[in-house]
C-alpha cells in the first residue's frame, strides 16, 4: 500500500508539468510560423535553436543559464526552452562535445525571449555522440550511467556490418551470432539465452523504442542505422522487465527534409555479394517526408560439407520504409515498416577428436561431414510496423504514443553429433507475434525537474517445436558403448544394426533390430502479457548536484502449454533404455499447462556531481529482475524457477578535455539471487532407470560480479583520431545459496565472461588531391580466456585471442564516390564461438569455429538533388 501511495503522489506532483500548453504569442520556428503560449507560463522565458556553421540543427546540446540552476538539452529538432527566469542581463552557455563552447548575452524582458546560437566546430575535434537512453535527446557526457553508442559514422568507418563486430566496440559487450536465429548478447557476463517460449531475455533488445522479446527477432541487419545504443547494468526502470542485465537499442535513420540517397555494391571472399541502397525524399516541404532503404547480403559458408553444400554462410534480404508527417507544429507522426528474411546454410557443430569422411580430425580443417547436407540451415522472416505519434506542449514537454505489431517465423536444423553419423538429427521451429502499446509523457518542470512517466501494454503469442529424428542403428553407438563412438577411423558411421534382448520364457537371447527411421517432437506454446507503469525523474539540486530516481511496476501473466508425441517412422527400441517409449528423447504426453501471474517493482536511484560542462562523476544503485521461467522437462514435468534478482552498484566518471579527448570510466559491483543458468542436463532416476535429456534453465543460486570499464576517444590531429576501450570483469558463483546450502557451481565463473577484453583503433584520412581523400581504419580487439558453460566443463573453453580488422580506401568529393577495401581477421586467428551444444548430452561435445580471414571491396555513390541538377545541365 505504501508503494502504491508513493507512486500516486509522484504522479500528482509530476502531472502539473503537463499544464504548460502554448496558446498565445508568436515565435519563429523552423517548422511553424506561429505558436501560442498559455497564461500559466512564467513571466520570463527564453527559447531558441542551436545549430552548427552549416545550419544543421544540433539535438542533445547542453544549454544552461549562468548564475542559475536552469539547464536543458536541446530536443531532436535542436531547440531549447528555459523557464522561470528574471528580467535583466543573462548569459546563455551552450556546449556539445566536438564544438567550441559558446556563451551569448541577452537582455531578458518579460514574456517571450528568443536566442538562437551557432556552435562553431573546432578544427581538431571529436565527433559528438547523441543518445536517448533517458528517453530524451542528450549528449553522451550528460547521461549519468554506463552507456556506449556506436554511430552510423563509426559503422561506415570500421565496416561494422555484423553484430559480432559491433560488440568489439562496446566494453563489456560480447555478441555471438552463429546463425540467423539465436544471437547471444552478453553484457558483463549475463547472456540473453532463452529455451522456453515463456522465458524473457536478460538483455532487452529494442528497435526504435519497441521491445524485441524473442532471440530470433533480435538479429537485425545493420543498414541505414542512425546508431546502436548499449546500456550496461539493470535498465528495467527505463526499458522494461527484460532489461535486467542491460539493453541494446537499434535506432534507424528517420526521414529528413532533404533529397539525397546512396547506392552500394560490394564483393568479397566466399562469394560474398552485398547490395544496398537508400533514398530520402521530402514530398511536402517540412510537412511530409519519406525514406526507403534496403539490402541484400549473401556469402557462401566458410566450412565445406562433404555431404553437399556448405556451413556458416549468410543470405539476408531486408527493406525498410519510413514516413514522417508534420501536419502542424505540435503534431508529428512517424511510420516505420520493416521486413527481413534470412535463409542461411547450417551451423558447423564440429567435434574436436572425431574424423570427417576425408579422415581429417580437428575443428579448423575447414571441412565437416554433416550427413543431412543441404537440408541443414537456419532461416527467419520478420515483419514489423510501428506508428509513433508525438504531441508537443513545449520543446521539452510532450506526449508520445507508440503502437507496434511484429511477427516472426524461424526455423533451424542442425547435426547434433557433427559427424557423418545420423545419430542426432534435430530441428527447431519457432514463431511469435507481438503487439505493443506505450503512452509516455516527457516533461521539464521549471527547467530543473526533467523526466518521463507513462504505461505500456505488451502481448505476445509464441510457439516452439523441437523435432528429433535419429537413426537408432547410429545412435546406439553413443548410448550403449562404454566410450561414445559415432564414427569409425575413416569417418564413416558406426552401425549397430541390432541389440541383444534376453527372453526369459524361451531362456534364450534374441536380437532386436534397431529402426533407421524414427521421428518425435515436443511442442510448446505460450501466451505472455505484461502491463507496466513507470516514472523516471532527474532533478537539479544545485549548480553542481543532480539526483535521479525511477520506478517501474510490472504485472506479468504467462501461460505455457506443452505436449510431446511420436510423429512418424518406427517406435524407438532405445526408448526402453530411456523410459520414454515409444520415443527416445521426449516422453509422449498430452497437453499440459503452467500459469504464472506476478506483480513486481524495480527501481533505481542516482547522484551526479558536475564539475563543469566538461566533466562529471556519478553513483547509481539499481535493481534488476528477470521474470520467473516456466518450462517443461523432456518427460513433461512442470518446472517454475523463481525470478532472478540483481542488485547493482555503479560509480563512474565522464569528462572531455581540450575538446579533443573524451574519457568514460565506470566500476560496478553486482549481487545475484536465484541465478538462472542455462544447461544441457542428463538426469538419471534410480527407481526406474529413466534417463532425461534436457535443455533447461537451472537455479544456480547466488552469484557475485564486479569490474570496471573504460572508453577513450582522442582527436590527435585534424586527419587522425583514436578510439580504445577496456573491460575488466570478475564473476563467481557463491559458495552457498540463500539457505546456506552448498551450491553446485560454487567458485565457477559465468559463461561468455572473459576477465579482460579490449579494443583499439585509429581513423586516419588525408587529402592526396583537393578532390581525393585517402582513409584507413585499422582496429584490434582481444578477449581473454572464457568458458561456454556456467558448469565450466574442462575443454569447453576458449583461450585468449585477438582479431585485427582493417577498412580503408579512397573517397572522391565530386562526384561523391567512396571505394572501400576491407579485411576481417587479417591474422587468420583460429578461435571458437561455441562449445558443448547438443552433443554434450551424449558424450560428444561439438565446437563452432569462428570466421577465418575474409577480404572484400565496396563501391558507394552518395547523391543529392544538386548532383541531379548538374547532370541535367
Amino acid at each position: 500500500m505504501k508503494t502504491f501511495l508513493s507512486i500516486f503522489l509522484l504522479v500528482i506532483i509530476v502531472s502539473t508539468s503537463f499544464g504548460q500548453s502554448k496558446k498565445r504569442d508568436k515565435v519563429k520556428r523552423k517548422y511553424r510560423s506561429a505558436e501560442a503560449v498559455s497564461r500559466e507560463l512564467p513571466t520570463v522565458y527564453v527559447r531558441g535553436s542551436v545549430y552548427d556553421s552549416d545550419y544543421n540543427l544540433l539535438p542533445g546540446a547542453t544549454v544552461t543559464v549562468d548564475g542559475t540552476y536552469k539547464g536543458v538539452n536541446t530536443n531532436e529538432d535542436g531547440e531549447y526552452f528555459i523557464t522561470n527566469l528574471v528580467t535583466g542581463r543573462a548569459r546563455i552557455r551552450v556546449s556539445f562535445i566536438g564544438y567550441k563552447t559558446r556563451t551569448v548575452d541577452i537582455i531578458l524582458q518579460e514574456g517571450r525571449n528568443e536566442k538562437n546560437v551557432m556552435l562553431p566546430a573546432n578544427d581538431i575535434h571529436l565527433e559528438p555522440i547523441l543518445v536517448s537512453a533517458q528517453k530524451r535527446e542528450q549528449q553522451l557526457l550528460d547521461v549519468p550511467t554506463a552507456i556506449s553508442s556506436v554511430s552510423n559514422q563509426l559503422m561506415n568507418e570500421a565496416n561494422i556490418t555484423e553484430l559480432s563486430t559491433l560488440g568489439e566496440f562496446v566494453p563489456g559487450l560480447y555478441v555471438r551470432e552463429q546463425g540467423a536465429n539465436r544471437p547471444t548478447f552478453s553484457i558483463r557476463g549475463l547472456s540473453s539465452d532463452e529455451v522456453s517460449p515463456s522465458a524473457q531475455p536478460r538483455v532487452s533488445v529494442f528497435f526504435n523504442n519497441v521491445p524485441i522479446n524473442r532471440a530470433n527477432s533480435a538479429s537485425l541487419e545493420l543498414y541505414d542505422m542512425d546508431r546502436v545504443e548499449v546500456l550496461k547494468g539493470p535498465q528495467n526502470t527505463l526499458f522494461g522487465r527484460g532489461a535486467q542485465a542491460g539493453a541494446v537499442h537499434y535506432i534507424s535513420k528517420m526521414p529528413e527534409n532533404e533529397y539525397y540517397g546512396s547506392v552500394t555494391a560490394g564483393l568479397g571472399d566466399y562469394g560474398q555479394q552485398e547490395y544496398r541502397g537508400m533514398i530520402n525524399v521530402p514530398i511536402i516541404d517540412n510537412k511530409l517526408m519519406m525514406r526507403a532503404a534496403g539490402i541484400y547480403n549473401s556469402r557462401d559458408g566458410y566450412i565445406e560439407n562433404t555431404f553437399g553444400g556448405d556451413l556458416m554462410g549468410k543470405e539476408t534480404l531486408a527493406g525498410r520504409f519510413s514516413l514522417r508527417f508534420r501536419p502542424a507544429w505540435n503534431h508529428r507522426f512517424d511510420v516505420v515498416v520493416n521486413y527481413q528474411k534470412d535463409d542461411t546454410p547450417g551451423i558447423a557443430f564440429m567435434p574436436d577428436s572425431l574424423p570427417n569422411t576425408n579422415g581429417d580430425i580437428g575443428i579448423f580443417s575447414g571441412v565437416a561431414s554433416h550427413e543431412q547436407g543441404e537440408n541443414l540451415g537456419t532461416g527467419k522472416e520478420i515483419f514489423d510496423a510501428t506508428l509513433n505519434y508525438r504531441f508537443y506542449m513545449t520543446e521539452h514537454t510532450y506526449w508520445t504514443s507508440i503502437t507496434s505489431y511484429r511477427k516472426t517465423d524461424a526455423s533451424s536444423r542442425w547435426d547434433g553429433d557433427g559427424t557423418a553419423s545420423a545419430a542426432i538429427d534435430m530441428a527447431e521451429y519457432a514463431g511469435s507475434s507481438q503487439f505493443y502499446q506505450e503512452i509516455r509523457g516527457n516533461f521539464s518542470q521549471n527547467s530543473r525537474l526533467n523526466g518521463s512517466l507513462g504505461g505500456s501494454f505488451w502481448r505476445e503469442k509464441a510457439d516452439q517445436t523441437y523435432w528429433f529424428s535419429p537413426n537408432e542403428q547410429h545412435l546406439a553407438s553413443l548410448m550403449l558403448l562404454p566410450e561414445p563412438t559415432p564414427v569409425m577411423p575413416d569417418g564413416q558411421p558406426m552401425v549397430i544394426p541390432a541389440i541383444p534382448n534376453y527372453d526369459p520364457e524361451l531362456d534364450t537371447t534374441i536380437y532386436v533390430s534397431l529402426p533407421t527411421d524414427h521421428q518425435e517432437e515436443m511442442y510448446s506454446k505460450a501466451t505472455n502479457m505484461a502491463v507496466e507503469g513507470f516514472m523516471d525523474l532527474n532533478y537539479q539540486l544545485s549548480r553542481k548536484f543532480f539526483v535521479s530516481a525511477g520506478v517501474r511496476m510490472v504485472y506479468d501473466r504467462y501461460k505455457l502449454n506443452s505436449s510431446s508425441s511420436f510423429t512418424s517412422g518406427s517406435p524407438s527400441v532405445l526408448g526402453s533404455f530411456t523410459g520414454n517409449y515409444p520415443n527416445i528423447f521426449f516422453l509422449p504426453y498430452d497437453s499440459k499447462e503452467i500459469k504464472k501471474n506476478t506483480l513486481s517493482f524495480t527501481w533505481h536511484g542516482g547522484l551526479k556531481y558536475r564539475f563543469n560542462e566538461y566533466g562529471n562523476i556519478y553513483a547509481n544503485y539499481s535493481r534488476g529482475r528477470r521474470p520467473a521461467v516456466l518450462q517443461f522437462t523432456s518427460t513433461g514435468e512442470e518446472e517454475v524457477l523463481e525470478p532472478e534478482i540483481l542488485d547493482n552498484f555503479e560509480l563512474g566518471f565522464k569528462g572531455s578535455f581540450y575538446d579533443r579527448v573524451f574519457v568514460d570510466v565506470n566500476g560496478f559491483y553486482s549481487l545475484y539471487k536465484d541465478f538462472q543458468t542455462r544447461a544441457w542436463v542428463v538426469d538419471n532416476e534410480d527407481e526406474n532407470e529413466k534417463v532425461e535429456y534436457n535443455l533447461l534453465f537451472k537455479d544456480g543460486g547466488q552469484a557475485t560480479s564486479y569490474g570496471a570499464e573504460a572508453n577513450l576517444r582522442v582527436a590527435i590531429i585534424e586527419q587522425l583520431d583514436m578510439f580504445a576501450n577496456y573491460a575488466w570483469l570478475k564473476t563467481e558463483f557463491d559458495s552457498t545459496d540463500v539457505d546456506g546450502s552448498e551450491q553446485l557451481y560454487a567458485g565457477n565463473v559465468f559463461s561468455l565472461a572473459p576477465e579482460h577484453s579490449f579494443a583499439i583503433g585509429l581513423n586516419a584520412r588525408v587529402n592526396i588531391t583537393p578532390n581525393i581523400k585517402l582513409f584507413v581504419t585499422p582496429s584490434y580487439s582481444y578477449k581473454s580466456h572464457m568458458y561456454f558453460e556456467d558448469a565450466n566443463t574442462p575443454g569447453l573453453e576458449q583461450d585468449g585471442y585477438g582479431l585485427l580488422n582493417i577498412n580503408g580506401g579512397l573517397e572522391l568529393a565530386d562526384p561523391n564516390i567512396r571505394l572501400t577495401v576491407w579485411a576481417n581477421n587479417v591474422l587468420d586467428e583460429q578461435y571458437i564461438t561455441s562449445a558443448g551444444n547438443t552433443g554434450s548430452l551424449f558424450g560428444v561435445p561439438t565446437f563452432v569455429p569462428g570466421p577465418p580471414r575474409m577480404i572484400g571491396t565496396k563501391l558507394t555513390w552518395n547523391f543529392t538533388k544538386e548532383d541531379r541538377r548538374r547532370r541535367r545541365r
